[in-house]
């Protein structure tokens, strides 16, 4: 018996070595500034594990809206699943100016051919996900819970994160875009991530640019994973975390189709008739302590607190004739941040509901200036088994000082299905 506990352990602790060492490779994929502009960008996140969740109680209040209707916004049909297709399209070709190497396109490629085929073989199923356990996820809580001493714990659980962190840049080697193999193989590893998603949803969101504001409605797809929230503290020989550690990932894309409704001084000729105009893109990896602060019956209920790396995309390629420096705007402003988040999860029977705000900083690449780059994301979700997982969030990002390049997202629900497939 003590044998079998013992392996148990030390396979926890394998997986959570595994866990940052997935991290260092991300580290390793930027170039030794960027990596240094990112360790900094860290250093000043200490205070933001603490952030102000008053907006949770109202995404609650809208996501649980969303879900006394059978059919979601942004219902996944066939007109969905071709403007999807062709903005993979577009990623095709413009692949060979990503400037990756041979090996990593190729990886990429298999990919995205890979996930596709999964799309397609269960769009019947995500499509009726929805009106199939909308009920299940649904709740009205009677009790209020109060987190005594949250503070204190998001800040232990933060330093032990941070340790975390600074092994990870400890075995990375930033030497720039390379190994996106090793990287997608641990992304789509079991053994890290049991869960993972492919969701379909809306967004609306206000966009500003140079002082031209406009507010767009598009549809968004996601890939990542569904943290389970239901990890234990363990003992590695008195080497231990004191927190249950569980990391997450994602990437999403929104986009709009048709013609690109912007000011009326941009290219008029942008955009129009394609079915695919990319909007905002997002992505992030994270580690998160979720430490259990209490159970009420069969519930029980962990506080979160993460830190990671985010990317953020601003998408659209607007061109200005009145500034002629713009007329070769190839748009896809992109910001490269640490991330640091806070919030709480709980679970009773197959339900699981969890809330989490973050926020970014950091730069925004390849620009003729430097910029610094923010975002800050306000996620309640639910999971009901293996089976499904909402998400509903709100939030702001900035890729540029005096507010010329932002986009606030007043809402966006997405719907995931919970998928064996999307492991290598």
């Amino acid at each position: 018996m003590a044998s079998v506990a013992l392996m148990f352990f030390l396979a926890l602790a394998n997986r959570a070595n595994a866990q940052v060492d997935l991290l260092s490779d991300l580290f390793s994929q930027m170039d030794p500034s960027l990596g240094q502009v990112l360790q900094n960008n860290f250093d000043s996140l200490n205070n933001a594990g603490n952030l102000n969740q008053n907006a949770d109680n109202e995404l609650f209040d809208q996501l649980n809206d969303h879900l006394l209707n059978d059919i979601p916004p942004g219902n996944f049909d066939a007109n969905f699943q071709s403007e999807l297709g062709s903005g993979l399209d577009t990623l095709l070709f413009h692949l060979p100016g990503l400037n990756l190497p041979t090996g990593d396109q190729d990886v990429l490629l298999s990919d995205i051919d890979w996930i596709n085929n999964i799309l397609n073989n269960n769009s019947d199923s995500l499509a009726g996900l929805f009106g199939q356990y909308n009920d299940s996820l649904y709740f009205d809580p009677s009790w209020d819970v109060t987190i005594i001493d949250s503070d204190d714990l998001n800040e232990e659980g933060n330093q032990f994160l941070a340790d975390s962190i600074n092994m990870a840049f400890d075995l990375s080697n930033p030497d720039g875009l390379g190994n996106f193999g090793s990287i997608s193989d641990q992304l789509f590893d079991f053994n890290l991530f049991h869960d993972i998603e492919l969701a379909f949803g809306t967004q609306d969101a206000n966009l500003s640019y140079w002082g031209y504001n406009y507010s767009k409605r598009s549809k968004v797809f996601r890939i990542g994973s569904v943290p389970r929230f239901d990890k234990k503290v363990f003992n590695n020989n008195g080497r231990t975390p004191i927190f249950p550690v569980e990391a997450r990932w994602h990437a999403e894309v929104s986009w709009f189709s048709g013609s690109d409704n912007t000011p009326s001084d941009t290219n008029p000729d942008a955009g129009i008739g394609r079915a695919f105009n990319p909007l905002l893109l997002f992505g992030d990896y994270s580690l998160m302590a979720t430490p259990i602060i209490g159970q009420l019956g069969n519930t029980t209920f962990r506080l979160i607190t993460s830190l990671g790396t985010e990317f953020g995309t601003y998408a659209p390629a607007h061109q200005d004739f009145r500034r002629p420096y713009t007329s070769n705007n190839k748009g896809y402003a992109t910001g490269i941040g640490a991330q640091a988040g806070s919030g709480f999860a709980f679970s009773t029977g197959r339900l699981t509901v969890y809330s989490i705000a973050t926020f970014a900083k950091g730069q925004t690449q390849k620009s003729a200036k430097t910029y610094p780059y923010s975002h800050v994301r306000y996620e309640v979700g639910m999971r009901y088994g293996n089976l499904i997982n909402v998400r509903y969030s709100s939030g702001s990002s900035s890729w540029q000082t005096g507010g010329n390049r932002t986009a606030e997202v007043k809402n966006q629900f997405t719907v995931g299905i919970i998928l064996a497939e999307l492991h290598h």
